[in-house]
């Protein structure tokens, strides 16, 4: 099995970070036979969508194809065809996603026009951390996930509400609680 994680934060040791490391050790520790890939915000280079519409297009092979180069996006488009798992680690910003996750997530477009979104779903699950103290929530950052993720062949399965429950040294002071975001979507729909 092929895993990806994906850390959404701009910080590369922050509450996300040190969840995000502690998933990976536990699916090499738990699945040494397992591929595991850890891809943090951080440390790529992911330029923000353009709006050009040119993804629309396919290329000579028939393939949807972002036209931004020069970025880590092609590598990352790599890591999310091959994974047959999905986690998405994320602080939360105002009840949303930050910027470099918000960009990554924008540039899964292409996906949108291969239509992998009417395929079958590969699972995903959400991981939200922050400080706590924002009395709005993070239902935004569950619908744009959950959005994005859907049009790249994923399947939003459980969200993972770690608010004011990690202390600042990314350490663990309490236990999650697990929602099951494929239940809740469809009550949406």
């Amino acid at each position: 099995m092929n895993r990806l994680i994906i850390v959404g934060s701009p910080r590369v040791d922050g509450r996300s970070a040190a969840l995000a490391e502690q998933l990976f050790e536990a699916c090499v520790e738990d699945c040494p036979e397992d591929e595991v890939a850890l891809a943090p915000v951080a440390t790529l280079d992911i330029g923000g969508c353009r709006g050009c519409d040119q993804c629309r297009e396919t290329d000579e092979g028939g393939a949807h194809r972002c036209v931004i180069e020069g970025d880590d996006m092609r590598e990352l488009y790599a890591l999310l065809d091959d994974a047959d798992e999905l986690v998405v680690v994320s602080p939360v910003y105002f009840a949303g996603p930050p910027a470099q996750l918000k960009a990554l997530l924008d540039r899964l477009q292409p996906y949108f026009w291969s239509d992998a979104r009417a395929g079958a779903k590969r699972p995903a699950v959400l991981h939200v951390v922050g400080e706590g103290g924002d009395p709005h929530g993070f239902e935004p950052l569950v619908g744009i996930v959950r959005s994005a993720l859907a049009c790249a062949g994923f399947t939003l399965e459980m969200v993972y509400d770690w608010v004011g429950k990690i202390d600042e040294n990314g350490q663990i002071t309490a236990e999650a609680d697990v929602r099951d975001a494929a239940c809740e979507g469809q009550r949406r729909a």
